[in-house]
């Protein structure tokens, strides 16, 4: 719902999606209607998300402060370069977005999805993991996906402090696939259509080798924000780009996403830093 939030959900559309018995998903969501989680409309006898959650969602980001402050970011640099902006946390092996502000190109992520981070996915968290953090990371690369390439890319955005992602067909697809996944998030079929399209994009989604006389129909420019122990909580993307882009245009972007990804981290108060150190993203999972 949360990916979808404009949609209304059936009984019989959370039972199927959710292999749910009939009768425990109605009380379920009778219990969830009540407790103002969820709202019915009575015309189309469906379900969307109730004003309780406007509640837990302020409340999570008490306890995530280094969000809130990415969160705060995301609009006034969006109308700095008049683009669009994401913001995005990982949740195990899982991204997920967070808040998005922009002219309204539609990401390839909603508000609220999460999306397997398969390689070539999740570049911009892995460049500061630690050694076993990449290794269960490439492991999940599918046939084709060089990972002495992954691990060129790595490097490259730790040199540089940002991730470049290109369009192509591949990425096209990967992103309708993604899209899709959204209004069944638990349909095996399409997690697993999802998974396969996201691996066919392979390493040329990623910007590895820049020359500065060429010009990169890019996708995404994303910058971590790090916590004071120095892990990536969070990550900012520019996206919605009408033209490839040169390199030393790139560089620019990218350096004023890492701007306003420290300033988002300068924000935060001794208070909230050592608040932030004390609860991590999974813990908080289902609050956002």
């Amino acid at each position: 719902m949360a990916a979808a939030p404009a949609r209304g959900y059936s009984l019989t559309d959370l039972v199927r999606a959710l292999d749910l018995n009939p009768a425990s998903c109605h009380a379920l969501l009778n219990a969830m209607t009540r407790d103002g989680y969820l709202v019915r409309q009575p015309r189309g006898r469906t379900y969307q998300l109730g004003p309780a959650l406007i509640a837990i969602g302020q409340g999570a980001l008490q306890c995530h402060p280094l969000v809130a402050a990415a969160r705060e970011r995301i609009g006034p640099l969006s109308a700095e370069l008049d683009l669009d902006c994401l913001l995005t946390a990982r949740v195990d092996d899982r991204l997920i977005a967070l808040a998005s502000a922009g002219p309204g190109r539609q990401p390839g992520l909603r508000v609220g999805q999460r999306v397997p981070m398969i390689p070539p996915l999740g570049t911009p968290f892995l460049a500061w993991a630690d050694e076993a953090e990449v290794e269960s990371w490439l492991a999940r690369a599918p046939a084709g996906v060089e990972p002495v390439r992954l691990r060129e890319s790595l490097a490259v955005v730790r040199q540089h402090g940002f991730a470049v992602t290109l369009r192509s067909p591949q990425q096209g697809a990967a992103e309708l696939a993604v899209l899709d996944l959204a209004d069944e998030p638990f349909a095996d079929a399409r997690q697993r259509q999802a998974a396969e399209a996201i691996g066919r994009m392979g390493d040329a989604y990623l910007m590895i080798d820049a020359l500065p006389d060429r010009l990169y129909p890019v996708d995404l420019i994303s910058a971590p924000v790090f916590d004071g122990a120095g892990a990536v909580v969070c990550t900012l993307s520019l996206f919605g780009f009408d033209r490839p882009l040169s390199l030393k245009r790139i560089t620019l972007l990218g350096n004023s996403l890492i701007r306003d990804c420290r300033m988002a981290a300068n924000a935060l108060t001794a208070k909230d830093a050592g608040m932030l150190n004390m609860v991590g993203m999974g813990d908080a999972e289902c609050a956002l």
